[in-house]
């Protein structure tokens, strides 16, 4: 729930600029003035000249203006740094990918200290993808490795228009299994439950995946799975096995710049801090600083400049390091920014891919789908083929007006699939979440009911005047001409497979209006360029010596979007993967 701030108002933020034309960087350019004076003063004459109107935008101003994060602070004075620590491996973010470094790096008897802005650990859901691991032996799926996916893995990077870094993700298929076998070692070693989240069977093939998302549960009695929540599980292992193994935790320790050797073009060989007493600390790491401070979503400025498209799903609220969920913005961008003061380059894909996530609450049959009966836009009209995934259902919504669609669906619905999978349902029955019978589904529709989720009426006609802003008229046509398709079996305006077209006919009927919102924006992907071995780069793609990043803050690993067709990516790979991997590099350097 979102407490703080208020939502995001490109009127007011733009202030009337004219933005025809700008592109991606035009998104709220009032936060795009330039520094006085320099190269930033010229590009303010050259916007007014090359415009021919004072105050309009040009592409040469926004190319050549400075942003307020791009500008390094001052260093403070070596007599103002009240404490040093020095250790092989400085680790920055107490997230999943932080933390795993740490514990993998002090497995092998690294000197590490890992320092966080948070309080605490932190982590969201709970979903972590492997390939060809233990688990998968155990169920008996001996047809998801690393040797037979190769088609699928393809289809993925082209949903992404291989705009991606495929040394990244070829190196997370090679090791992701060695990776997810530790981990599954050192959390059933705790006593918990390893689980396996359904995969996803398409109609036409197009979206199928493989179980592949592992999560873990305290008890395995069908309680809620571990893809909700799991994660906390595991941060909470790292956590102990850090301090075990002889590392540092420092928390609630905000870093404020990185220290890079001979005048900024040498190695970057220490960070300064502020710890919880407002004291400036410096971090020195004989061997690397790692950067794992997670997204910059609750960046207005890095939004603007980087992922500009999402500005109707943003609410720039107070930075709580501490949050596990917080929708329509999270991190400030911290690591991202001090990466830009030493020399680093952004990644090379833009925009960044978001991650929105519109799951829910219309009726899906399995993990990763959406919505898949009737869905409207506010004037009536259908406007898609329903057989999608919800990442890309939710995309084709926010091309709708006012970003809103409509659900509308019979009681004989509940009984179109033999079962519900909703995400997070597992493999093993009463080992994670269980599938819902179609009339415990059913249920579940009458309780939204109660609780004002969705609306219900004898006759399609008290559905649809329910349902707020949608077109009456239109919608009982589109209805109508719907259930004529479904007699058919055929789907003539847009080919949806058969099988899905269930009859809107036997009451009583049921609706839900959804709208987009903060509350459906996760957060932002990548940031800094990095090789294949989480090093930072500069603008030559070479490594800048002594830094690395991990986690969300990867650079080029998605674009587009993050569409969770493999779900629990990034966790599986840049969180976990790439931080055990990284981990034991460092400490063998």
């Amino acid at each position: 729930m979102i407490t703080k701030g208020t939502a995001f108002d490109r009127r007011s933020f733009l202030k009337g600029a004219m933005l025809a034309g700008a592109g991606t960087a035009a998104f709220g350019l009032a936060g795009c003035a330039a520094n006085g004076g320099g190269a930033s003063g010229g590009a303010s004459s050259n916007a007014s000249a090359s415009s021919g109107t004072a105050g309009q935008l040009s592409a040469e101003a926004i190319s050549k203006g400075t942003w307020a994060f791009e500008i390094a602070p001052e260093p403070v004075a070596d007599s103002e740094i009240a404490q040093a620590y020095e250790a092989d491996i400085i680790v920055v973010g107490a997230g999943v990918s932080g933390l795993a470094c740490a514990a993998s790096a002090t497995e092998e008897g690294a000197d590490v200290i890992l320092f966080a802005a948070s309080s605490q650990p932190v982590a969201r859901g709970g979903s972590n993808h492997g390939i060809g691991t233990k688990f998968h032996e155990r169920l008996g799926i001996t047809d998801y490795t690393k040797d037979t996916i190769d088609g699928f893995i393809r289809q993925e990077l082209a949903r992404n228009g291989y705009r991606v870094d495929q040394k990244k993700w070829y190196k997370w298929i090679n090791n992701s299994a060695s990776t997810m076998n530790w981990l599954i070692d050192l959390m059933e070693a705790k006593g918990y439950t390893t689980t396996m989240e359904i995969g996803y069977t398409d109609t036409e093939g197009v979206f199928t995946a493989h179980p592949g998302s592992h999560n873990w549960v305290e008890q395995a009695d069908g309680k809620e799975s571990g893809a909700a929540t799991g994660e906390n599980l595991v941060i909470a292992m790292y956590e102990e096995k850090i301090k075990e193994q002889g590392g540092q935790i420092h928390y609630s320790t905000i870093g404020q710049y990185l220290i890079r050797e001979d005048n900024n073009t040498g190695r970057v060989s220490a960070i300064v801090a502020k710890d919880p007493d407002g004291n400036y600390v410096k971090y020195v790491g004989r061997k690397a600083i790692v950067l794992a401070t997670g997204d910059f979503s609750a960046n207005q400025d890095m939004m603007a400049k980087y992922c500009s498209w999402v500005a109707p799903l943003l609410q720039y609220n107070e930075v709580d390091y501490d949050a596990m969920f917080q929708f329509g913005g999270l991190g400030p961008g911290d690591g991202q920014k001090m990466g830009l003061w030493v020399g680093a380059a952004w990644q090379q894909t833009l925009p960044n891919a978001p991650m929105i996530d519109a799951v829910g609450p219309m009726p899906y049959r399995q993990s990763i789908a959406d919505f898949s009966g009737l869905l409207l836009n506010k004037k009536g009209e259908r406007y898609s083929n329903e057989d999608v995934i919800f990442s890309y259902g939710t995309y084709a919504m926010m091309m709708q007006p006012d970003m809103t669609r409509y659900g509308i669906w019979d009681t004989a619905y509940a009984n179109w699939f033999d079962t519900w999978e909703t995400f997070g349902t597992t493999i093993v029955e009463n080992e994670g979440k269980n599938a819902t019978t179609p009339e415990g589904y059913l249920a579940s529709w009458d309780s939204n009911v109660e609780k004002g989720t969705f609306v219900k009426g004898d006759t399609i006609e008290e559905v649809i005047a329910q349902l707020d802003g949608l077109d009456p008229e239109n919608a009982k046509k589109s209805v109508e001409r719907y259930n004529e398709l479904c007699e058919a079996k055929y789907d003539d305006d847009f080919h949806k497979s058969a099988t899905l077209l269930a009859p809107i006919k036997e009451g009583p009927f049921y609706g839900c209006k959804l709208e987009m919102s903060p509350a459906n924006f996760l957060c932002v992907t990548g940031g800094l360029r990095t090789n294949e071995n989480m090093q930072v780069c500069d603008e030559q793609n070479e490594p800048i010596e002594g830094l690395y990043n991990l986690g969300i803050m990867v650079g080029d690993s998605y674009a587009n979007c993050y569409n969770f067709a493999i779900c629990g990516h990034n966790l599986g790979m840049n969180c976990n993967t790439f931080a055990y991997m990284l981990g034991k590099d460092l400490a063998e350097a």
